[in-house]
């Protein structure tokens, strides 16, 4: 049995801990605020706001982070999508990466969709005069269903790249660190 030094030798650390406590707080919050919570309620209120919150400390980290969710990391131009492409078409992805250009987008589309969320939210309770406007409240929901299909996909294209490109997704996103085969 290898040692612990060993084991750990053999993994590289991908994703720092505020980045997964974001990640995974924003799931808890989008989970309850869409299945469990009564729309308008205090505590769907609340989580929108720590969502709103959250989103905004992902921005910032994302020009401080020094590992694989920094800014400076985006790659979406049409060369680095074929490249991501071309390395799940060889089923080899490299091990050494974090998003690839399509998970930049759906980062991208969260930030955009919990923004609208929380801005669409506010407006509805905190501006009296927008208080029971229809369509708002169709434009808030209509972003609850846009940002429930998006996170359908992302599921589905974690489980395809990981599968596809032979790569460790789910791991990195609990320990932050993926295994070096």
């Amino acid at each position: 049995m290898k040692s612990t030094k060993q084991r750990t030798a053999l993994m590289v650390r991908i994703w720092h801990p505020l980045i997964r406590i974001i990640h995974w707080s924003l799931v808890a919050i989008f989970i309850a605020n869409y299945f469990v919570l009564e729309a308008g309620s205090d505590w769907h209120q609340w989580l929108g706001y720590a969502a709103v919150t959250l989103i905004a400390v992902r921005i910032v980290w994302g020009f401080i982070d020094p590992g694989f969710g920094n800014f400076k990391t985006l790659h979406l131009s049409p060369a680095a999508v074929k490249t991501h492409f071309a390395h799940l078409k060889q089923r080899h992805m490299p091990i050494k990466s974090g998003h690839n250009p399509l998970g930049w987008l759906m980062v991208f589309a969260v930030i955009a969709l919990f923004t609208g969320l929380g801005v669409t939210g506010f407006m509805m309770e905190e501006i009296d005069a927008l208080f029971g406007n229809s369509t708002l409240e169709e434009v808030h929901m209509w972003l609850a269903d846009i940002l429930y299909a998006a996170a359908i996909v992302h599921v589905v294209a974690i489980f395809i790249t990981g599968w596809r490109g032979r790569i460790e997704l789910i791991r990195p996103m609990i320990t932050g660190k993926r295994r070096i085969r």
